[in-house]
């Protein structure tokens, strides 16, 4: 007899839950609408004009929920990544085309995805499949993977015919480059005469085609026994000692996203002036740039003579601006110091702070550097007269330099809210 008011009651407690909970997630909804929104002020305070440049803005300031997220930046919609630095850091990163002197900028960041944007970086490291080690080298196999991951033992060798180009590579719409990831270890520059990404095609048709000139351009500097362009090294006094000797190294991939892209190197073992250390390198390279940025973190104290630099060409003039009241200083080159007899600039910026030395041996130009902490960073960018964007003569490849120490020396100022 009392059936049906118990189910009509369960039924009116099973309604009013459900209200309840339609309710509950209406309010989630409307809470997580309020703070998935924030207010980016952006203020250039430099004399000069500031163009493609990366924002980084730490994770921990935006205090954003989990998710996607873009970018509006006068009115256009632009990718929002999250990034790691050498230190674990978590860093927003998003592009900013171009912001006038003296002005500010208003951002907003929402949830979303920038689908439509092209894809401005990328980074690689394959290796060959189907075949086997003899001594150094390897035979057989004519397939390529992208694990974006390998360890290789110290003693690995070049010319083994085993990696991609002989290691990772990495690239924006600007310029390409590779790292040996050999006993060599040196930094080599693939010139591009398009914005296109280029590196998934090179390597692929032969182990050193990329020496001749393609459509989309060419390996166009030769980097022999010599630091090529921003290669580590150690200073001992007479002259830069690359990475060559230590017991293992892993190399991958952190990240390979449209704004930034990523190499990081771990040296187990390095030998740096009979000191036994371990290496980690973290290469960055943002859309628009023609700069890559390296971080570096050795875990011995008494290693504090970090070397780098560029190779020395007859053909190239040396260019050194280093003044104390800047906090970013340079050594660059400029001249037909390319294979392919054109004109190529060549520059490295480092903290003035960490200079401890600015000379030369009989390869190279040298910058002797200090780590703080164990720390220790910089950048290495080149020009060409070939680029689609042409840096040919020095006037304007000074430019070129003093426009990318502007933003080093001025960096972007930025409020959230």
């Amino acid at each position: 007899m009392k059936m049906p008011l118990v189910n009509k009651y369960l039924r009116s407690r099973k309604y009013f839950s459900f209200f309840l909970l339609v309710c509950a997630q209406t309010l989630s909804f409307s809470l997580v609408a309020q703070v998935v929104t924030k207010s980016v002020t952006v203020r250039n305070t430099s004399s000069r004009d500031i163009t493609d440049y990366t924002l980084e803005i730490p994770v921990k300031k935006l205090n954003l929920p989990l998710g996607n997220y873009v970018a509006t930046v006068d009115g256009k919609n632009v990718p929002v990544e999250i990034i790691q630095n050498i230190r674990g850091e978590l860093t927003a990163v998003l592009p900013i085309e171009k912001i006038e002197a003296n002005k500010t900028l208003k951002v907003a960041i929402k949830q979303g995805t920038a689908d439509n944007y092209p894809k401005r970086t990328y980074a690689e490291l394959s290796h060959k499949i189907g075949g086997h080690f003899e001594g150094h080298k390897y035979v057989g196999g004519y397939s390529w993977v992208k694990p974006n991951y390998i360890t290789l033992p110290g003693d690995f060798r070049d010319h083994s015919y085993y990696i991609k180009y002989e290691g990772p590579g990495w690239e924006s719409d600007k310029v390409a480059f590779r790292f040996y990831l050999d006993n060599r270890n040196g930094i080599d520059v693939f010139a591009k005469k398009t914005s296109d990404i280029v590196l998934p095609a090179v390597g692929v048709d032969g182990f050193d085609n990329y020496h001749n000139m393609a459509d989309w351009g060419m390996d166009n500097m030769k980097v022999g026994k010599t630091l090529g362009l921003g290669s580590i090294a150690a200073w001992n006094g007479q002259k830069a000692v690359r990475v060559e000797k230590k017991d293992s190294v892993t190399c991958y991939i952190p990240a390979d996203g449209k704004i930034r892209s990523q190499v990081k190197t771990v040296y187990y073992g390095w030998e740096a002036n009979h000191i036994k250390c371990d290496l980690t390198s973290l290469i960055s390279i943002d859309a628009g740039s023609r700069a890559s940025h390296m971080e570096l973190f050795v875990n011995k104290s008494l290693v504090d003579n970090i070397a780098t630099g560029i190779f020395k060409d007859k053909n190239a003039e040396l260019i050194v601006k280093n003044e104390s009241n800047d906090t970013w200083s340079y050594i660059a080159t400029f001249g037909k110091q390319s294979l392919n007899n054109d004109m190529q600039g060549l520059a490295v910026f480092a903290r003035t702070k960490q200079i401890k030395e600015i000379t030369g041996d009989d390869l190279n130009h040298i910058l002797v550097l200090t780590p703080e902490n164990g720390y220790i960073e910089y950048y290495f960018m080149p020009t060409w007269e070939l680029d689609k964007e042409p840096i040919a003569t020095k006037e304007a490849f000074i430019q070129c330099v003093e426009d990318f120490l502007n933003k080093l020396n001025h960096p972007l100022i930025y409020s959230v809210r």
